[in-house]
C-alpha cells in the first residue's frame, strides 16, 4: 500500500474505511502529510481514536462509504483495504472514492480473494467445492474467510472491472499471500478472542497487538509472551515465502489495486 501511494509531503489522504487506524498510524508516522479517517462502525472508532487521538495530522469521523460528505476532488490519495467486501453496493462505493479523489490521484485497494488456498480455509473451500455454499459469516469461529460480515469475495478480473468501471486507469493489479498455515485466520481469530475474553497479562495483550511494535521487547520477555512470539516466529517463517510475486491465477489471500483518477 506504502508502494502503491507514494505519499508525498503536505498531502491530503483519505484512510476509507480506517478500523481501528491502523494505516492512518503508520502514515502519521512515516509522512508529513494530512490524514482523514474514515469508518462506519462508531464502536470501532472509539479504538481508533485510542490509538489516534493527540495526533495533529489525523482527523477522525464516521462516515458511509456510499455517500461521502467530502467535496469532488478533494483528496490527494486513498487506502482502502478490506472494505468493499462488507459494503452491500461496491459500485458506488469505487465510484464516490473516484469522486473525491483529485486528477491524477491515487487509490490503493486491498480485497479477499475468492480464489484463496485451501489452507487459508480449509473449511469452507471444502463446502465450496461440493456446492454447499459457505458457513454464516456472522457464524464468527466458522466464518473463517466470510466472518465479519463478508458479502463477497473478488476474483483480480472482478476488482479490474470495478475500478475501471467507476473511471479509474488500473495502473497495478497483483495477487498478495499464498503461502500460510491450515487454519492461520482460526488461529489468530481464537488467540484474540481468548486475550479479550480471558484475563492474561498485559505482555501477552501487547504481543497480540499490531499497533505495539514500538514496545521495547525486553520489557515483555516473560514465558507467556515468548511462547506466543515463538509461534508468531513460525508464522513469519511461513509468511516470508509470500515475497514474490504471484501470477494472477494463483490462489491467493488478497487482491491489490492500484488505480489512478484520470
Amino acid at each position: 500500500m506504502l508502494e502503491y501511494l507514494d505519499i508525498q509531503p503536505g498531502e491530503h489522504i483519505l484512510d476509507m474505511g480506517c478500523g481501528e487506524g491502523f494505516y492512518s498510524m503508520v502514515f502519521d508516522n512515516l509522512y508529513d502529510c494530512k490524514i482523514t479517517a474514515v469508518d462506519f462502525d462508531p464502536e470501532i472508532l472509539i479504538l481508533a481514536h485510542k490509538w489516534l487521538d493527540g495526533r495533529n495530522n489525523v482527523t477522525i469521523e464516521q462516515g458511509d462509504i456510499t455517500n461521502l460528505r467530502f467535496p469532488d476532488n478533494f483528496f490527494d490519495k486513498i487506502v482502502c483495504t478490506e472494505v468493499l467486501e462488507h459494503i452491500d453496493d461496491d459500485k458506488t462505493a469505487i465510484k464516490e472514492l473516484y469522486r473525491v479523489l483529485k486528477p491524477g490521484g491515487i487509490v490503493a485497494i486491498t480485497v479477499p480473494n475468492k480464489n484463496y488456498p485451501l489452507l487459508w480455509d480449509p473449511l469452507n473451500k471444502i463446502r465450496e467445492s461440493l456446492g454447499l455454499g459457505h458457513f454464516s459469516p456472522m457464524s464468527g469461529f466458522w466464518g473463517g474467510i466470510w466472518a465479519k460480515d463478508h458479502k463477497r469475495l473478488y476474483l483480480p478480473e472482478n476488482l479490474k472491472s470495478l475500478a475501471e468501471n467507476a473511471g479509474f486507469w488500473v495502473e497495478d493489479l497483483k495477487v498478495l499471500t499464498h503461502f500460510g498455515v491450515p487454519f492461520n485466520h482460526l488461529i489468530l481469530w481464537l488467540g484474540k478472542t481468548l486475550y479479550t475474553k480471558l484475563p492474561v497479562s498485559e505482555d501477552v495483550i501487547k504481543s497480540m497487538e499490531k499497533f505495539e511494535w514500538e514496545e521495547d521487547a525486553a520489557k515483555r520477555r516473560t514465558l507467556s509472551s515468548s511462547i506466543l512470539n515463538t509461534g508468531f516466529s513460525f508464522l513469519k517463517a511461513v509468511d516470508s515465502m509470500n515475497n514474490r510475486k504471484f501470477p494472477l491465477t494463483k490462489s491467493t489471500m488478497a487482491v491489490a489495486l492500484k488505480g489512478v483518477k484520470k
